[in-house]
């Protein structure tokens, strides 16, 4: 077969396994996307200091530490304020909120989720790092 016959085929197939998916994991996966192009745009400052959630948290503090990581996003110089934009906006989406979260009876009852400004500090390369590690586990699910 011609290349540009398998290029094209290649195409199709993608774009097929991608209509099949949820509504939920097309989200998230752009969202992923999104971030790593985020990175890229990014002034790594190392003076400066933001809150990182991490990767380590409780199913039921998902929707705070996204909060938290969209609040600190804004801190941060990027050469893409239009994609900040986008990301910021996504990180509130429901949808990406519904992905992470999952859904425990336990958390509706006794959610214990900590502050933004309690979490740790950490420069801009770490902070980044962390919350493309928590949305490439989430797109592993």
């Amino acid at each position: 077969m011609q290349p540009t016959v398998l290029y094209l085929l290649a195409i199709m197939c993608s774009a097929l396994a991608q209509a099949a998916m949820p509504l939920k994991d097309l989200k998230m996966l752009e969202l992923y996307k999104d971030v790593k192009r985020l990175n890229k745009s990014l002034q790594h400052d190392g003076s400066l200091s933001l809150n990182n959630p991490g990767t380590e948290i409780k199913e039921c503090c998902m929707a705070s530490a996204l909060q938290c990581y969209r609040s600190q996003l804004l801190l941060l110089k990027v050469s893409s304020t239009k994609l900040r934009y986008k990301v910021c906006k996504s990180l509130s989406s429901p949808l990406i909120s519904e992905k992470l979260e999952g859904s425990s009876e336990d958390c509706q009852k006794n959610p214990q989720c900590q502050s933004c400004d309690l979490y740790p500090n950490t420069n801009s390369k770490e902070f980044m790092s962390k919350l493309t590690s928590l949305l490439e586990m989430a797109n592993s699910n």
